[in-house]
């Protein structure tokens, strides 16, 4: 067998899980090694005690089975044209190497980007509020904006509002399933799916075939926790899915946001729950996401540059241009812009309302402005 072989073999093992085999990766380096060595020195490995020592024995004892199950997965992934990388591989998101269960496999179509390294996981409920729905779209405008990568989870509601508005922007969004990404669920995200892989992936540990079944939702959270630099949570209840991505955010110590919600809403029970132990920073808007993770993100935001005014095809006058010039890419407060454009503070709201609607710039909570 081949590197990846052997990886789908120790992935074969139910009992051994992601943990284990991270921790037999790190103790020899290879799967090969592992294999290579005396039964009675896989106790060497933490984590690993009889009774899984046991389960290894009866995986090699079937190692033929294991070989031809592994030949026909192979198979199976050319004809329904998934594509799959190890941890060993470039394209294998870079953050999500460095927690401490990350899966050795995934499954993907579409198209995996270096660029994940920079991404958002974007989570929440189901059944969102209008305010949540229309959050949900701001927010994620925002951060799209910056071309920074979403990450969700395929779900109904948010997830799918964060998935299609990154698409709508022309955005990089990954989808992580708790099943196999031969399966669309829900189904009626069928058109979401197909357009998610022409312009992103659908991501999975699971092998083609792998039903949804509920146990395998917290498994999928924490891959849409490990590839982001942090993860949002627009409106999830107590113990909600949304959460239990956040509360393994923190375990794999990346930040965790949350939009602060109605205190009498079960949506936001969640969410401000998260914000009051202050396990959650609370957020408004994509600058507040911006000034915790700018270390991170600076070799993405350093990269973007406005396109100078008179190559674009975009007709605005002189006095907005004025106003223009003096907007840059970090949020300015609208005193500032008055000070340093020379003009009055409702004559720079007039231009830059009609600055919005050309798509040249945008304006933030607390009357700050950027460029798009």
């Amino acid at each position: 067998m081949n590197k990846l072989g052997y990886l789908y073999f120790l992935s074969s093992i139910k009992k051994l899980g992601a943990w284990r085999i991270r921790n037999i990766l790190d103790h020899y380096d290879t799967p090969e090694k592992f294999f290579a060595v005396e039964e009675r020195q896989y106790r060497n490995v933490e984590g690993i005690d009889l009774q899984i020592t046991s389960s290894i024995a009866d995986a090699i004892y079937r190692r033929k089975e294991i070989e031809d199950e592994f030949e026909k997965l192979i198979e199976t992934l050319e004809k329904k044209e998934i594509k799959i990388c190890s941890i060993f591989d470039d394209e294998y998101p870079e953050n999500l190497k460095t927690i401490s269960s990350s899966p050795v496999i995934l499954y993907f179509k579409g198209r995996l980007s270096r660029d994940d390294r920079y991404s958002l996981g974007i989570v929440g409920t189901r059944v969102p509020t209008e305010y949540g729905k229309h959050t949900c779209e701001k927010l994620t405008n925002e951060v799209c904006a910056l071309k920074i990568p979403v990450i969700s989870g395929f779900a109904r509601g948010i997830d799918t509002i964060a998935h299609k508005t990154s698409l709508r922007c022309g955005n990089l969004t990954y989808a992580v399933f708790g099943c196999g990404v031969d399966i669309v669920y829900p189904a009626e995200n069928r058109k979401l799916y197909n357009e998610i892989i022409e312009n992103g992936a659908v991501i999975s540990e699971f092998p083609p075939g792998t039903k949804p079944d509920k146990m395998n939702f917290p498994r999928r959270n924490r891959i849409i926790s490990g590839i982001s630099l942090g993860t949002v949570v627009i409106e999830s209840s107590i113990g909600g899915g949304a959460v239990l991505t956040a509360e393994m955010a923190l375990e794999q110590n990346k930040e965790v946001f949350a939009v602060p919600g109605y205190i009498h809403s079960r949506q936001s029970e969640g969410t401000n729950e998260l914000i009051k132990k202050g396990q959650a920073k609370l957020i408004t808007g994509v600058d507040d996401i911006v000034s915790e993770l700018e270390r991170k993100l600076a070799p993405l935001l350093s990269g973007q540059q406005t396109l100078p005014l008179q190559n674009s095809r975009v007709n605005i006058t002189k006095e907005e241009r004025f106003v223009f010039e003096v907007i840059k890419r970090e949020p300015i407060h609208i005193d500032d812009i008055s000070d340093l454009a020379g003009r009055p503070v409702q004559e720079c709201l007039v231009h830059l309302l009609s600055l919005e609607f050309k798509f040249l710039v945008r304006q933030m909570p607390g009357k700050f402005f950027s460029r798009n």
